[in-house]
């Protein structure tokens, strides 16, 4: 398996968690330069919660690409084992009592039996419970499905809030601070209940030397379709539930072959246990 972290105690922490914090990551002058970015393009933002990587505006996802990944990527860069950037995105969430960001794991990129990607997440304000900090539930990365992508159901959703409460631990952060996760960690978001807008970025990793993949099942298709990405600009121009119009399709699965976790999570705590056991040994 490649190492994700060179420090070797960094690399045994991310395995069993799932994360990593780095406090402080963004400068408030690096933090100014990203708020006004997300300022100028403050027409394109609508709903509740908003992300850039779902927009059809191809020259708003580069600019907001561009600048997160000149910004973000050098500072991490250090702690990593030979990793490059795929996409950079804003994360806003403006205030609403009713709207969450339910429990999931983000998209496949690699193969997870040989790699693991990763997301660097930070917000642009100060964050808490109030409104919307980051949550995970550390150690989910080893119980999630390697085949997740848009319209791919991980679940039944029928014990997701169950799951939250049981497991989930809320992250407050400043400004700045930064929290760089295993893209299969189970991850959620409480509502915005404060008055002003939460924005935040997040940018997503992957080794060099791993093939980059895609899964989706393309809206109105009863098929999962696997595809190799050659090329950053594939998530610029992706547009979000279709198929992709570049990539190399390879491989296709039945939805039916995807197992929901339920029975997995439903018995986590096990999972949880055993695994420490096995560190202290």
């Amino acid at each position: 398996m490649h190492a994700v972290f060179l420090d070797r105690l960094l690399q045994k922490d991310f395995q069993q968690k799932g994360y990593s914090l780095i406090p402080s990551l963004l400068d408030l002058a690096a933090i100014d330069r990203l708020l006004t970015l997300f300022k100028k393009f403050e027409d394109e933002y609508s709903g509740p919660f908003h992300t850039s990587h779902f927009s059809t505006n191809t020259e708003y996802k580069k600019q907001v690409h561009d600048l997160i990944s000149d910004m973000v990527f050098p500072l991490v860069e250090p702690y990593l084992n030979d990793f490059v950037p795929l996409f950079g995105n804003f994360m806003i969430k403006y205030p609403d009592p009713g709207v969450a960001m339910d429990l999931h794991a983000d998209w496949t990129y690699v193969d997870e039996l040989q790699y693991r990607s990763l997301a660097v997440w930070i917000p642009l304000v100060d964050v808490d419970i109030e409104n919307g900090c980051f949550g995970i539930i550390p150690g989910s990365q080893r119980v999630v499905n390697t085949i997740r992508g848009p319209l791919i159901r991980q679940s039944s959703r029928n014990h997701e809030p169950e799951w939250e409460k049981r497991y989930g631990k809320l992250i407050p952060m400043k400004a700045g601070d930064a929290i760089l996760y295993d893209h299969a960690l189970l991850h959620y978001s409480p509502p915005n209940k404060s008055d002003k807008v939460r924005p935040a970025l997040n940018l997503s990793l992957a080794p060099a030397s791993a093939q980059w993949l895609h899964y989706c099942q393309p809206e109105g298709t009863n098929e999962i379709d696997l595809y190799k990405v050659n090329n950053p600009d594939f998530y610029i121009n992706y547009t979000h539930f279709q198929r992709p119009e570049t990539g190399e399709i390879f491989a296709k699965k039945a939805p039916s072959e995807i197992e929901y976790i339920d029975d997995r999570m439903n018995k986590f705590w096990k999972t949880n246990l055993v695994n420490k056991i096995k560190t202290w040994l």
